[in-house]
């Protein structure tokens, strides 16, 4: 008996040891970087000359800048262009990849997917490549097949932004089809026979049936991808001019907006009342994740 509450108690200190870690790392992992953070987004320093504290003026010069303003609004552009086209996409390639069998999925499966596996950085470079505006074989497929003078693409403010987004599109189309088509092989092939029988086309289906009911995997997607739009920062620097966010302030978005005003400009305050804006929108898109996945799904 004694032996049996000697080990309770000496699991029970191993439990509260382990928590008091747990708790430790994660006040000073997670709670104190915000608190300083917040305590720094009141402040006005450039971390050499000492602190001081200007309450919410860093917030209301973020709000007046221009670039920070296009920032956002760039943030939400990719948004509302790349999860949509980008979900849509790849429901189309999983569908088709839905009639392959065999082997060949497999490899086709791999294709696709291996651009997800692939650095960001290497992938920015390529497509950085691809898009030159004389030598880039866009240009040069453009020119010599449609016979037209191509566009700049990364050179043009009109074009520069939706290029980003077009390769980040592809990037991650083999994460969100392996998603979808997994989906799509959950579907009762009941549904499908009963709605044959009734006379209803291929591309009905697709639309009435198939979309529906992918509509917890469609959604888990949305949410993802919308916190990437507000996150995207790596392929901005990487492909855009210097300083990133050119030309003319075309691709600039707020992660990058942060960056610059912290460590090129040196105003921290400005770049962590830029961080608690960006913690805003993801605490936002994070709530709105949860509450989607709250809701219960019927067939």
């Amino acid at each position: 008996m004694n032996g049996l509450l000697k080990r309770r108690s000496q699991v029970s200190s191993f439990i509260i040891v382990v928590s008091i870690i747990i708790l430790t790392y994660y006040v000073f992992i997670s709670v104190w970087p915000l608190v300083f953070n917040i305590y720094m987004s009141l402040s006005k320093t450039d971390l050499m000359t000492g602190w001081k504290i200007i309450w919410f003026r860093n917030y209301i010069s973020i709000f007046k800048d221009s670039i920070f303003l296009k920032a956002l609004k760039n943030n939400i552009i990719y948004l509302l262009v790349m999860v949509p086209l980008g979900i849509f996409t790849s429901l189309i390639i999983a569908a088709l990849l839905y009639k392959v069998k065999g082997f060949t999925k497999k490899i086709y499966i791999g294709m696709i997917f291996s651009p997800v596996v692939t650095s960001m950085v290497a992938i920015s470079l390529i497509w950085k490549l691809l898009y030159f505006p004389n030598g880039g074989i866009f240009a040069q497929i453009i020119s010599k097949v449609f016979h037209i003078t191509p566009p700049l693409f990364l050179d043009d403010p009109k074009t520069a932004l939706i290029c980003i987004i077009i390769m980040d599109i592809w990037r991650d189309t083999g994460l969100r089809t392996v998603i979808l088509h997994a989906g799509m092989e959950e579907i009762p092939q009941s549904i499908y026979e009963a709605s044959q029988i009734d006379g209803i086309s291929p591309v009905t289906q697709f639309f009435r049936i198939t979309i529906p009911l992918l509509r917890p995997q469609i959604t888990f997607l949305a949410a993802i991808y919308s916190i990437n739009a507000i996150r995207v920062f790596s392929q901005v620097y990487m492909m855009t001019g210097n300083p990133p966010g050119g030309p003319a302030h075309s691709t600039q978005v707020l992660v990058l907006r942060m960056y610059q005003e912290a460590f090129y400009s040196t105003r921290f305050g400005t770049g962590a009342a830029i961080a608690m804006v960006i913690f805003i929108l993801l605490f936002g898109l994070v709530l709105l994740e949860i509450k989607s996945f709250q809701q219960k799904w019927e067939y």
